[in-house]
């Protein structure tokens, strides 16, 4: 309440991106001192056994995650732990240092509780990240990032051989990695979502993976998708997934369709391109999360990223409920840390304990096999 009432507004009356350096910087100086993280674990991390689940062999202690795009180079993974997140991701990550794109690349869209970000991929590269996190103790499932470098120049085989240079120096240190496939693999602009990019590029990771597992504790690798997808690619992306033994994937990405906002026009044309997320994109990653879990049959885990904590109508919890309903198993959320806080990860928490108490349910494993063992989880809401 008193963020909503008092914090958020005086946030907002400032510009986003020194907002966010702010943030870091402070949460970075935070996570230095056992005092303050002591006094954070006491105020926001509430934990309930019901909540706690495996999934690709790691435990969380509930299935609410911080996106990557937050902590893009991983100063702040402590006290997103402490603030009662149950896994995280960090980046996006790539090869070599990346600027990334020039100011203004952050847009608040309060009258529809989204944001848009044009960053452009900026990172302090795979080198730098590696020696910040070489003696990392994760508290937390926490997952790598990775995307090509988003210089234009690289392209093609050397495109590939920059990924995978990403991955195999990240790889021992990470409990999964996610490989996002948005960043343009070609001076054409096409992306590693390109089916006929995806094939070659996942068969070679397939090679890489199997000598970096035996280096190493074998990872889960998941895909990171857009929202923009058409059926088809989707389908052929799933195909894909399995047939090189993918883990799981993150639905979605940030989307670049602009429909039904309520924030003027001229805002959105004067900022220029970007990709939205918070509310205005739950509708997209809704509907593509049912299809994955549909398609697959249950059988790729789903992450679900997209809106969570965003609807000013609704308890964030019923949001994440919404999206196990529709077939995910973790959810992750970005924006809706800026719209509802430090608190959000105790709010939905607290909430979704209420929901599985309200539908008769001892946890969310429980909840888990019922859901499973469903026949009527092929089509539309899985009744409880």
């Amino acid at each position: 309440m008193s963020y909503s009432r008092i914090a958020r507004p005086l946030l907002f009356a400032l510009d986003p991106e020194w907002i966010h350096r702010q943030a870091i910087r402070t949460g970075f100086r935070l996570s230095q001192s056992s005092l303050a993280r002591s006094v954070l674990r006491r105020i926001y991390n509430i934990q309930h056994q019901e909540l706690r689940l495996e999934l690709f062999g790691l435990k969380f202690e509930n299935p609410v995650g911080l996106a990557a795009g937050f902590d893009k180079q991983g100063y702040i993974y402590r006290i997103i732990a402490d603030i009662g997140f149950g896994h995280m991701e960090i980046g996006s990550i790539s090869l070599l240092p990346w600027r990334g794109n020039p100011s203004p690349t952050l847009l608040r869209l309060p009258r529809d509780w989204g944001l848009i970000n044009r960053l452009g991929l900026n990172s302090e590269g795979a080198d730098a990240v590696k020696d910040r996190l070489s003696s990392a103790r994760f508290a937390i499932p926490t997952g790598l990032n990775l995307v090509k470098t988003a210089d234009p120049a690289i392209a093609g085989e050397e495109a590939i051989q920059d990924y995978l240079q990403s991955f195999v120096r990240l790889y021992p240190l990470a409990d999964f990695i996610t490989l996002n496939l948005s960043c343009p693999n070609t001076i054409e602009g096409r992306t590693f979502e390109d089916p006929e990019l995806l094939a070659p590029f996942l068969k070679r990771l397939k090679d890489c993976e199997v000598q970096m597992a035996r280096r190493s504790k074998a990872k889960p690798v998941l895909v990171k998708l857009s929202p923009d997808l058409d059926d088809n690619t989707l389908d052929r992306i799933l195909d894909l997934a399995r047939d090189y033994g993918l883990s799981g994937c993150v639905i979605a990405n940030t989307t670049n369709r602009r429909e039904e906002l309520k924030t003027p026009g001229y805002i959105l044309h004067n900022f220029g391109c970007g990709g939205l997320s918070g509310l205005p994109l739950k509708k997209y990653v809704q509907k593509m999360v049912r299809q994955v879990w549909i398609k697959s049959e249950g059988r790729l885990p789903i992450i679900a990223c997209g809106g969570v904590g965003c609807d000013p109508k609704k308890h964030p919890a019923e949001d994440v409920w919404e999206y196990l309903n529709l077939g995910a198993s973790l959810v992750q959320l970005h924006t809706g840390l800026i719209y509802r806080g430090p608190s959000i990860s105790k709010l939905i928490n607290n909430g979704l304990r209420e929901i599985l108490s309200k539908n008769k349910l001892s946890s969310l494993t429980e909840f888990f096999a019922r859901r499973a063992d469903n026949t009527a989880s092929r089509a539309g809401q899985i009744p409880l």
